[in-house]
């Protein structure tokens, strides 16, 4: 059962576009402790993460000041930031639920693993052009109809409410935390690996791009065999399928470096053009107090997250945000890899990265609630035990 709660829960698919499963589970999750709580199960009380609570009020807090500063009234950040703590709430019940026992990283990494197995199995379905698997892929996602039929359908092949960044970076931080986890315990058949390579390159080229990095940090020489074949199957689909609608996009940087190409690819050719300019002197000080415009457009008409961040609260804002996300990956070094700081500023160093082109520090997404949730497991930090009751 843990596994089922673990995929809805992380993954958040829509069902048929009628309700998050993210939402159903947790709030189912919370039924079933409170039916503990009824009996007096709860022998090992509630472990509240006091200190990740607490960061995450914060965060709450100081995204007012901007409204208050600029006499805005912008409150989507501040809503966004509420919902990730009713998540977040979500994922402590969850956890307190079925991962309070001795062996809780083994059984999460079983339950990581069933759910790479069931968005592979789906992907690679639909990649069949299998219809009644295409229409239930694309019924747990976000309505995006401009993309249907386009030569980005493809990106929309995973049972998940996320879609393309969002997504391509959650499949980014898991591969980087499975390849730890392996350096560390080296118990993940390579067959894992080839799984996540699989879907990330579905959920789009951000992966496919920087994943590279993570298997340069932590590669093993028993990860050759599933490498040689993963970049064979991208060799022959980007030399001989070009003209493929879903290879030409998901491939574009293989075929344009192939075929002597200038640049990456179109998406950061985009990026440089048109996302990416220098905010005035006021924006880096204190910022608009706008995230989005009265259309619900992005403010500014950028992708790139450090700037979406300076221009609604300033760079200082920005600031806040990195630290928020630094103490819930420091946070999973301190349980996860004993402190690795290798881990820490690799991590860092990604996300950062990626913040340039879009949201990524802090937004609240599933690769921030999948981080968040990691950061449960283990003893470090300020935790507090509620509810502890004794065997009738």
């Amino acid at each position: 059962m843990s596994a089922l709660f673990n995929l809805f829960y992380l993954y958040d698919p829509w069902f048929l576009h009628f309700f998050r499963m993210g939402i159903f589970v947790g709030a189912l999750a919370v039924l079933f402790l409170a039916y503990q709580f009824y009996k007096k199960q709860l022998t090992q009380g509630i472990i509240i993460p006091v200190d990740s609570i607490l960061v995450v009020l914060g965060l709450i807090i100081f995204s007012t000041v901007p409204l208050i500063i600029n006499g805005t009234k912008d409150f989507s950040v501040v809503l966004m930031y509420c919902k990730l703590l009713i998540l977040f709430g979500f994922g402590i019940v969850i956890y307190n639920l079925f991962y309070r026992i001795e062996t809780a990283d083994g059984k999460l990494m079983q339950d990581l693993k069933f759910g790479i197995i069931v968005q592979a199995v789906f992907g690679f379905l639909a990649l069949c052009g299998i219809q009644i698997i295409i229409d239930f892929v694309l019924s747990t996602n976000v309505v995006l109809p401009r993309f249907y039929g386009s030569e980005q359908e493809y990106r929309l092949y995973n049972v998940t409410s996320s879609a393309f960044f969002q997504l391509s970076i959650f499949y980014l931080m898991l591969l980087h935390f499975v390849l730890a986890y392996n350096e560390k315990e080296n118990t993940i058949s390579s067959f894992y690996i080839f799984l996540i390579l699989f879907i990330g390159v579905i959920s789009g080229r951000t992966f496919f791009t920087f994943s590279v990095l993570s298997i340069l940090l932590y590669f093993k020489l028993r990860y050759i065999p599933v490498l040689i074949l993963f970049g064979g199957i991208v060799l022959v689909l980007a030399k001989f399928y070009p003209e493929h609608p879903y290879v030409a996009h998901a491939l574009e940087p293989v075929i344009n470096i192939l075929n002597g190409g200038e640049s990456l690819s179109s998406s950061t050719d985009t990026l440089m053009n048109k996302h990416l300019f220098l905010p005035e002197i006021k924006q880096f000080i204190m910022g608009d107090g706008y995230y989005f415009t009265e259309t619900r457009r992005y403010y500014g008409g950028t992708d790139s997250g450090f700037l979406r961040q300076i221009l609604y609260g300033g760079a200082l804002y920005s600031l806040v945000c990195f630290l928020f996300t630094a103490f819930f990956i420091r946070k999973i070094a301190l349980n996860w890899f004993a402190g690795s700081w290798k881990f820490t500023l690799s991590a860092l160093f990604i996300l950062s990265v990626l913040n340039i082109k879009a949201d990524a520090y802090a937004f609240p997404g599933i690769m921030m609630i999948f981080l968040m949730f990691l950061s449960l497991f283990g003893t470090q930090g300020k935790n507090m035990i509620l509810f502890k009751q004794g065997r009738n």
